[in-house]
C-alpha cells in the first residue's frame, strides 16, 4: 500500500490544501470520480419517479426506494470527495485519516497519516465498487428476480443509514462538522423512514447489513490489507460482495413474507402487507 513517509508531522491536522495534495499523484479517474458521482445524483433521483406509472404513490414502491439508495450515496459522495460546505476540496479523506482513521489503524502512526488507512486508491475502490457496481446491480437483479429480492435495495439503506450514524453524526456531535456530515442528516432520515416501511424486524435486518458491510469491507479488508500484504484490490472485491450478493440474501431472508406479487408495470404502491 503506497504511503508518505515523508510527512513532516505525525498526525497533521487537515486544511483546505490536503485534499489537493494527496491527489497531486493520483490517476484521472481517482481523481475525479466525485464529480461523476454529483452528475449522477439527479439522474437516479429523477428516473425512478418518471418510470413509476404512478408517481405521487412512487415513494411507497421498494423498487424507487432502492433507487432512490443510489441517488442519496451519489449526494453524500459529492459533499464527502468532491467539495464539502466549507469549499475544501477532496476532504474527506484527509479528515478520516486524521481523525477516525488514526484511531482505528495504529499502523498508521508508523507509516504516517498522510495517505493512511486511505489513499486515493482505497477510496476510490470503496465508494465506486460499493455504490455504482454494487448498489446498482442490486437493484437491477431486483428488478430480475422479483418477489422477496425487490426489497434487496432497502437493505442497501441499512448501510447508508449505519455510514450516517456512526460516520458522521456521532463524529458531527463529538467534534463538530466532518466532510459528509451536512448530507447525513438526509441520508440517515430517509434511510430511516425507508427501511422502517416493512416493520421493525426487517429495518433491524437492515441495519445488520450495514453492520456487516462495514465490517467485512473495512474492519477485515483493510486489516487483510495492513497485515498480511493483500492488494488493494481486495476492497474492491469485499464491496461489490456486500453491497450486492449480502443485500439479496437478507431480501430473500428477512423481506416481508405477506405481500401482493411485486411488478414493475404496477400502478400501485408496489407492495401491501397482508392482514
Amino acid at each position: 500500500m503506497a504511503v508518505d513517509l515523508a510527512t513532516p508531522f505525525p498526525n497533521p491536522v487537515p486544511t483546505a490544501q490536503s485534499g489537493p495534495d494527496l491527489l497531486r499523484n493520483a490517476s484521472w479517474i481517482e481523481a475525479n470520480w466525485p464529480y461523476i458521482s454529483t452528475f449522477m445524483c439527479p439522474i437516479f433521483f429523477l428516473l425512478p419517479l418518471a418510470l413509476s406509472k404512478s408517481p405521487r404513490r412512487a415513494i411507497q414502491n421498494p423498487y424507487v426506494l432502492g433507487w432512490l439508495a443510489v441517488a442519496f450515496y451519489c449526494w453524500h459522495q459529492t459533499e464527502e470527495h468532491a467539495y464539502d460546505l466549507r469549499g475544501w476540496r477532496y476532504a474527506f479523506v484527509p479528515n478520516f485519516n486524521h481523525g477516525l482513521g488514526a484511531f482505528l489503524f495504529k499502523e498508521c502512526d508508523k507509516l504516517g497519516h498522510f495517505s493512511c488507512p486511505l489513499d486515493p486508491t482505497l477510496a476510490l475502490h470503496v465508494n465506486v465498487f460499493v455504490v455504482w457496481v454494487g448498489f446498482v446491480a442490486t437493484m437491477l437483479l431486483a428488478h430480475y428476480l422479483g418477489g422477496p429480492y425487490a426489497f434487496a435495495g432497502l437493505c442497501n439503506w441499512g448501510m447508508s443509514v449505519v455510514n450516517a450514524f456512526g460516520g458522521h453524526l456521532v463524529p458531527f456531535l463529538i467534534a463538530g462538522y466532518n466532510p459528509g456530515s451536512f448530507q447525513s442528516f438526509f441520508m440517515f432520515s430517509f434511510g430511516i423512514f425507508a427501511i422502517t416501511r416493512c416493520g421493525r424486524g426487517f429495518a433491524v435486518a437492515c441495519i445488520v447489513n450495514g453492520i456487516l458491510l462495514h465490517v467485512i469491507t473495512f474492519a477485515i479488508g483493510m486489516n487483510l490489507i495492513f497485515k498480511a500484504n493483500f492488494p488493494e484490490e481486495t476492497i474492491a472485491v469485499l464491496s461489490v460482495l456486500c453491497s450486492c450478493p449480502m443485500p439479496l440474501l437478507f431480501a430473500r431472508l428477512f423481506a416481508p413474507k405477506k405481500y401482493e406479487k411485486l411488478e414493475d408495470s404496477d400502478d400501485d404502491t408496489g407492495y401491501s402487507e397482508s392482514p
